[in-house]
Parts: C-alpha cells; structure tokens; sequence
C-alpha cells in the first residue's frame, strides 16, 4: 500500500505537494487555517447511506448555477467529477472549505477534474457568496424542491433541513469511486479527494 502524504499536505500527480490547510489572503478575507481536522474522520464510518452508493451509477441531475442557467451532471461524462454538498453559504465552515477548494483548484485541474459545490441555497445567494470569496468552480442550488438531489445522495440533512458535508468523487464513466460524510462542523481539506483522484489515475494508466 502506498504511503500516504504527510499531514497537511497532499500530492499531485507530478509528485508536487500542497498545504491544504492556509487559505491565500484577500483584501478583505485575512489568511485562516481552514482544515483543523481533516484527517481526523478520514478512517471513521460513514454516518449515511452515502456509502451504499459507492461503485454505483451517480444519480444525474440538473441544477441551476444561476438564474439564467442550468448545469447537468451528465455534461461531464468522460472526465472525473468532485461533489461536494455543503450545509450553508457564508457559514464560517463552508466559506473556509470552499475557499479552499478554490485555492487547490490547481491540482483538481491537474487531475482533470470538475469540482461542483451543491447547497440548498438560493442562486442569488449563491452568485453573492461566491464573489464575496473569490469561487470560480459552479455553485449549484438544490433550492427547489428543496434537497432533492442531496437526498439522491443521502446526504440531506432533515432535522435541519440542508445538505450534509458530503463529498463524491466521480470516475470517467460516472460512477461514485469514493464517498465521505464529515460532521456539520468539520472541514474535510482536500486529502480525501486528492487521494481518490490520484487513485483513478493509476487505474486509468494500468488499463492502458
């Protein structure tokens, strides 16, 4: 088995490691750790379902990312897709964790990647949050009905009404290769993805 990367830090497929736990400065938004526990649940059970769906077709769908546009799952066939499903915007986890993922963007890219944020919040919301923080990868809003693609994933929070912090990880043909529920208060970092990306990379070069 492959050793992991040290804490903190993750690999790209170069061999190139990044600190996943700063995010880079802004006028307005000063430097902040960001994954205090990343690792911490990395190797705990599944608190759902989402589980279940693991080499299973993901369910398609299609959502807003603003109001004048829709953006469907199936668009992305034949490249690897990160789900991230996320409580709240503007919530201090989520703003950190998505801030994040903007900041290691450039390894998701590497990867050939899509990352897809999905929350229960409305487009105009959405378009807001992700000014305000700087997000350039697509926001979706499962606004209505209300989490309908969050419960396709089993990742719909009901007592509280949002999404879970979930993340999946697509391969090339649409299929969940990797899955994980983190506490509502938790940053789950960018490890958990960035290993499963590098993992369908080796299983891609195998096939070839």
């Amino acid at each position: 088995m492959a050793r992991a990367p040290e804490a903190g830090r993750a690999a790209g497929p170069d061999g190139t490691r990044w600190r996943l736990s700063l995010i880079p400065a802004r006028a307005n938004h000063p430097a902040q750790v960001t994954a205090t526990h990343p690792a911490r649940f990395d190797d705990r059970p599944m608190t759902s379902l989402a589980g279940a769906l693991r080499g299973q077709r993901a369910p398609d769908f299609s959502l807003p990312s603003g109001p004048d546009r829709h953006i469907t799952l199936a668009q992305f066939h034949g490249a690897p897709v990160v789900l991230a499903f996320y409580p709240a915007d503007w919530s201090p986890v989520c703003s950190d964790q998505m801030a994040l993922y903007q900041a290691v963007m450039p390894e998701f890219t590497r990867y050939g990647a899509t990352v897809l944020g999905i929350s229960v919040d409305g487009v105009w919301c959405h378009r807001a949050f992700a000014e305000d923080r700087g997000i350039s990868f697509p926001l979706l809003s499962d606004f209505e009905p209300k989490g309908e693609v969050a419960r396709r994933y089993h990742s719909y929070r009901l007592p509280d009404g949002v999404a879970e912090r979930a993340l999946f990880v697509l391969d090339r043909d649409g299929y969940v290769a990797w899955s994980h529920i983190y506490p509502p208060h938790t940053n789950p970092g960018a490890d958990g993805i960035l290993h499963a990306l590098e993992a369908l990379t080796h299983e891609r070069q195998a096939v070839v």
